[in-house]
Protein backbone atom coordinates (compact mmCIF):
# COMPACT_ATOMS: atom_id res chain seq x y z
CA UNK A 1 0.00 0.00 0.00
CA UNK A 2 2.63 2.50 0.29
CA UNK A 3 4.60 1.49 -2.23
CA UNK A 4 1.64 2.03 -4.20
CA UNK A 5 1.42 5.36 -2.81
CA UNK A 6 4.59 6.32 -3.10
CA UNK A 7 4.61 5.38 -6.77
CA UNK A 8 1.51 7.88 -7.42
CA UNK A 9 3.40 10.63 -6.16
CA UNK A 10 6.35 10.86 -7.89
CA UNK A 11 4.40 9.77 -10.80
CA UNK A 12 2.34 13.08 -10.20
CA UNK A 13 5.43 15.00 -9.56
CA UNK A 14 7.02 13.52 -12.84
CA UNK A 15 3.32 15.02 -14.37
CA UNK A 16 4.16 18.71 -13.24
CA UNK A 17 7.86 18.97 -14.54
CA UNK A 18 6.61 17.69 -17.99
CA UNK A 19 3.70 20.06 -18.05
CA UNK A 20 5.60 22.78 -16.97
CA UNK A 21 8.50 21.98 -19.37
CA UNK A 22 6.24 22.44 -22.17
CA UNK A 23 4.73 25.41 -20.77
CA UNK A 24 6.19 28.53 -22.55
CA UNK A 25 6.52 30.84 -19.92
CA UNK A 26 9.20 28.63 -18.52
CA UNK A 27 11.40 27.52 -22.24
CA UNK A 28 13.63 30.84 -20.02
CA UNK A 29 15.01 27.72 -17.97
CA UNK A 30 15.18 25.69 -20.80
CA UNK A 31 17.24 28.15 -23.09
CA UNK A 32 19.94 29.78 -20.21
CA UNK A 33 19.81 26.55 -17.97
CA UNK A 34 20.79 23.32 -21.17
CA UNK A 35 23.94 25.56 -22.60
CA UNK A 36 24.89 26.01 -19.00
CA UNK A 37 25.22 22.66 -18.49
CA UNK A 38 26.45 21.57 -21.66
CA UNK A 39 28.77 23.87 -20.79
CA UNK A 40 30.13 22.92 -17.09
CA UNK A 41 30.08 19.07 -18.14
CA UNK A 42 32.62 20.16 -21.02
CA UNK A 43 34.95 21.84 -18.73
CA UNK A 44 34.66 19.21 -16.08
CA UNK A 45 35.76 16.41 -18.74
CA UNK A 46 38.46 18.78 -20.86
CA UNK A 47 40.31 16.48 -22.98
CA UNK A 48 37.40 14.67 -24.02
CA UNK A 49 35.04 17.67 -24.16
CA UNK A 50 34.80 17.25 -28.30
CA UNK A 51 31.85 14.67 -28.38
CA UNK A 52 30.00 17.00 -25.70
CA UNK A 53 30.65 20.32 -27.51
CA UNK A 54 29.86 18.68 -31.05
CA UNK A 55 26.53 16.24 -30.08
CA UNK A 56 25.84 17.97 -26.96
CA UNK A 57 23.66 21.03 -28.35
CA UNK A 58 21.91 18.87 -31.09
CA UNK A 59 20.67 16.05 -28.33
CA UNK A 60 19.85 18.76 -25.69
CA UNK A 61 18.21 20.80 -28.78
CA UNK A 62 16.17 17.70 -30.62
CA UNK A 63 15.24 16.38 -27.32
CA UNK A 64 13.64 19.56 -26.09
CA UNK A 65 12.12 20.17 -29.97
CA UNK A 66 10.42 16.84 -30.27
CA UNK A 67 9.20 16.78 -26.53
CA UNK A 68 7.76 20.20 -26.44
CA UNK A 69 6.78 20.60 -30.12
CA UNK A 70 7.18 24.23 -29.68
CA UNK A 71 8.83 26.00 -33.17
CA UNK A 72 9.42 29.10 -31.21
CA UNK A 73 11.28 28.05 -27.95
CA UNK A 74 13.21 25.70 -30.07
CA UNK A 75 14.15 27.69 -32.32
CA UNK A 76 15.32 30.36 -29.97
CA UNK A 77 16.93 27.32 -28.33
CA UNK A 78 18.93 26.70 -31.15
CA UNK A 79 19.91 30.11 -32.07
CA UNK A 80 21.12 30.63 -28.32
CA UNK A 81 22.57 27.22 -27.30
CA UNK A 82 25.65 27.60 -29.34
CA UNK A 83 26.68 31.22 -27.88
CA UNK A 84 25.83 30.69 -24.19
CA UNK A 85 27.63 27.26 -23.92
CA UNK A 86 30.96 29.36 -25.05
CA UNK A 87 30.45 32.03 -23.19
CA UNK A 88 29.73 30.42 -20.12
CA UNK A 89 32.10 27.52 -21.02
CA UNK A 90 35.27 30.21 -20.83
CA UNK A 91 34.69 31.72 -17.29
CA UNK A 92 33.11 28.43 -15.64
CA UNK A 93 37.09 26.81 -16.61
CA UNK A 94 38.83 29.79 -15.15
CA UNK A 95 36.92 29.74 -12.32
CA UNK A 96 37.48 25.61 -11.83
CA UNK A 97 41.25 26.34 -12.67
CA UNK A 98 41.46 29.29 -9.82
CA UNK A 99 42.87 31.56 -12.40
CA UNK A 100 40.51 34.81 -11.44
CA UNK A 101 42.92 37.17 -12.59
CA UNK A 102 41.91 36.20 -16.18
CA UNK A 103 37.88 36.29 -15.28
CA UNK A 104 37.62 39.91 -16.31
CA UNK A 105 38.68 39.80 -19.86
CA UNK A 106 35.49 37.15 -20.44
CA UNK A 107 32.55 39.92 -19.71
CA UNK A 108 33.94 42.73 -22.15
CA UNK A 109 32.26 43.27 -25.13
CA UNK A 110 35.03 42.62 -27.38
CA UNK A 111 34.89 38.83 -26.02
CA UNK A 112 31.36 38.94 -26.49
CA UNK A 113 31.59 40.12 -30.04
CA UNK A 114 33.95 37.39 -31.31
CA UNK A 115 31.68 34.59 -29.71
CA UNK A 116 28.80 35.40 -31.93
CA UNK A 117 31.26 36.37 -35.20
CA UNK A 118 32.58 32.69 -34.67
CA UNK A 119 29.34 31.06 -34.39
CA UNK A 120 26.48 32.60 -35.92
CA UNK A 121 26.49 30.64 -38.62
CA UNK A 122 26.30 27.13 -36.59
CA UNK A 123 23.53 29.20 -34.41
CA UNK A 124 21.47 29.90 -37.55
CA UNK A 125 21.79 26.19 -38.68
CA UNK A 126 20.95 24.64 -34.99
CA UNK A 127 17.44 27.53 -35.01
CA UNK A 128 16.65 26.14 -38.27
CA UNK A 129 17.21 21.87 -36.70
CA UNK A 130 14.95 22.86 -34.24
CA UNK A 131 12.00 24.49 -35.37
CA UNK A 132 12.59 21.60 -38.18
CA UNK A 133 12.74 19.06 -35.33
CA UNK A 134 9.48 20.89 -33.36
CA UNK A 135 7.24 19.59 -36.26
CA UNK A 136 7.92 15.96 -35.62
CA UNK A 137 7.29 14.59 -39.12
CA UNK A 138 9.62 12.40 -40.69
CA UNK A 139 10.53 14.54 -44.01
CA UNK A 140 11.22 17.65 -41.52
CA UNK A 141 13.34 15.31 -39.32
CA UNK A 142 15.56 14.09 -42.54
CA UNK A 143 16.08 17.22 -43.50
CA UNK A 144 16.90 18.37 -40.15
CA UNK A 145 19.70 15.69 -39.85
CA UNK A 146 21.00 16.41 -43.29
CA UNK A 147 21.27 20.58 -41.94
CA UNK A 148 23.26 18.80 -39.07
CA UNK A 149 25.44 16.27 -41.18
CA UNK A 150 26.34 19.47 -43.11
CA UNK A 151 27.18 21.75 -40.16
CA UNK A 152 29.46 18.49 -38.45
CA UNK A 153 31.53 18.11 -41.51
CA UNK A 154 32.16 21.68 -42.17
CA UNK A 155 32.69 21.87 -38.08
CA UNK A 156 35.34 18.93 -38.06
CA UNK A 157 36.97 20.35 -41.92
CA UNK A 158 38.58 23.12 -39.64
CA UNK A 159 39.84 20.66 -36.97
CA UNK A 160 44.30 19.84 -37.57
Amino acid sequence: MKIELSVNEKAEYLEKVKEAIKNPKYSIFVILGLPFILALVGVILDPYALPIILFGPLVALACYAFYTGNKLSSAILGLLVFPLMFFYAEPLGTILHFRFEHLGRYFEWSYIFDIIDEIWKYSLGHSLIGFLIAFRKKPYLVIALLIFILQLMEILSHID
